[in-house]
């Protein structure tokens, strides 16, 4: 009996050190393979969130359906305007929207309408570099815009108009929206002007454009469709002060 019972002890002693033995390799081989990139050839997903280890969102690919609201101050609003499109957008490290690149293209009854951009925004502003294409059945334009954007921070004017569209009645909801935008034009929060631009115009002419800090433009230079060249200087008014037409080809 003694030996019997010695002969179990020793085989409980060894199945314990096995399934020790077995654990430990099972837990490091766990831990080998979560730590390593997992590899796809090819997935559908409808919206990607990148992030920083703390949380913060840093970047956003989506479709129309899953697309982010705009978010300034740390907030999210549903301010966005426009058709929905599928895109990227780019977020600072404080997580709010810095830029992004969109684009769409449908067609209806003979007609289409079709447009891409991408635009980096100023700190705590908007949009202050974009390249643009819009296209509404062949009427085409495309170009890159440098605007000034104010310094002080977009939050508070994106605060108020988000409150006016609570508005339950749809005729003082835009007068609200019409105060709450003039209000903040007045305290220099939601301006923006143009000061540089380049690209082909719905006339098919080659332009380019600079404008003081007002956003009117002072210099424009252009090869009309036909391939006319001009150089225009213009005063505060528009009015162009000297021309220097090129000959025709």
């Amino acid at each position: 009996m003694r030996d019997i019972a010695n002969r179990e002890l020793r085989f409980l002693r060894g199945y314990a050190a096995a399934s020790t033995l077995l654990l430990v390799v099972f837990t490091v081989t766990a831990f080998r393979q979560s730590a390593q990139r997992t590899r796809f050839t090819e997935i559908d997903v409808e919206r990607i969130n990148l992030i920083e280890p703390d949380g913060t969102l840093r970047l956003v690919i989506s479709d129309k359906a899953h697309f982010p609201d705009p978010v300034i101050g740390g907030k999210s609003y549903h301010l966005r305007s426009g058709a929905p499109r599928a895109g990227f957008i780019f977020f600072n490290d404080k997580g709010d929207e810095d830029g992004g690149m969109t684009w769409s293209g449908r067609d209806s009854a003979g007609t289409y309408r079709a447009n891409a951009g991408l635009s980096f925004d100023q700190f705590n502003q908007d949009e202050t570099i974009t390249l643009d294409y819009n296209d509404d059945s062949g009427r085409r334009m495309a170009g890159l815009t440098f605007a000034d954007r104010p310094d002080k921070p977009l939050g508070p004017c994106v605060e108020r108009l988000a409150l006016a569209l609570k508005t339950p009645d749809a005729r003082e909801r835009t007068r609200q929206l019409a105060t709450a935008r003039a209000e903040c034009e007045s305290r220099g929060e939601l301006l923006s002007f143009s000061r540089a631009y380049i690209g082909k115009t719905t006339t098919k002419a080659a332009t380019v454009v600079l404008s003081d800090r007002a956003g009117k433009p002072r210099l424009r230079l252009v090869v009309d469709s036909l391939g006319a060249p001009a150089i225009e200087f213009l005063d505060e008014a528009g009015r162009v002060t000297t021309r220097l037409p090129g000959a025709r080809r």
